[in-house]
């Protein structure tokens, strides 16, 4: 019986073997190596007017300081939008709410306030309501396409520089509450990706 079992086990084997060998299929290979992936940097620089941070003493009521500006310079690989927002961080709350910024982007001279072609206004009212993060990057030739395509055109490109101009001036409607006061705040700067 033993005898048996082994050469029933053995022939099944070497059936195995047939079966297996009948059916072989041609084969071929080829490989793409090397592939990688790599991310850009994001990455921005400001430069700004020699008044600022702002400094100011003694202002009054309807103080109104010159046209000062920064510039947002992409100093990074990819293309990016630029946002500005405010944030008290010390001193007169009664002050903070006085203070009034006109914001408008350079145009094409570069100048402040000189009401070439490209001066968009971008705000104009009390700093305390100005909104958190907002796009400040809008002229066309700043778009990451050379011909303004992209929609919408906002982009900073790599190597280019948007200039936001800003003239600082207190509420002529405040009163002695904002007399002998000091505020503090800090202008913020945000670089988002854009690739449109």
């Amino acid at each position: 019986m033993r005898q048996i079992l082994t050469s029933a086990m053995i022939i099944a084997a070497l059936g195995a073997l047939v079966v297996n060998s009948t059916f072989a299929l041609f084969t071929d290979q080829e490989i793409i190596a090397g592939n990688t992936v790599a991310t850009g940097e994001l990455a921005l620089t400001l430069n700004h007017t020699a008044g600022k941070p702002y400094d100011i003493q003694n202002a009054y009521p309807g103080f109104e300081d010159g046209w000062e500006y920064m510039d947002i310079f992409n100093s990074g690989l990819m293309p990016f939008e630029g946002y500005v927002s405010f944030e008290k961080t010390g001193g007169s709350t009664d002050l903070y709410n006085a203070l009034k910024m006109e914001m408008e982007e350079a145009g094409g001279d570069s100048v402040c306030n000189t009401n070439d072609f490209g001066e968009n206004p971008i705000y104009n009212g009390f700093v305390k309501d100005f909104a958190p993060q907002t796009l400040v990057s809008h002229l066309w030739q700043h778009a990451n396409e050379e011909d303004a395509s992209g929609s919408p055109a906002d982009n900073i490109r790599a190597g280019w520089t948007m200039r936001v101009c800003q003239k600082l001036s207190i509420d002529s409607e405040a009163g002695n509450e904002i007399m002998g006061e000091s505020v503090t705040f800090s202008e913020i700067v945000d670089a988002m990706q854009d690739n449109d």
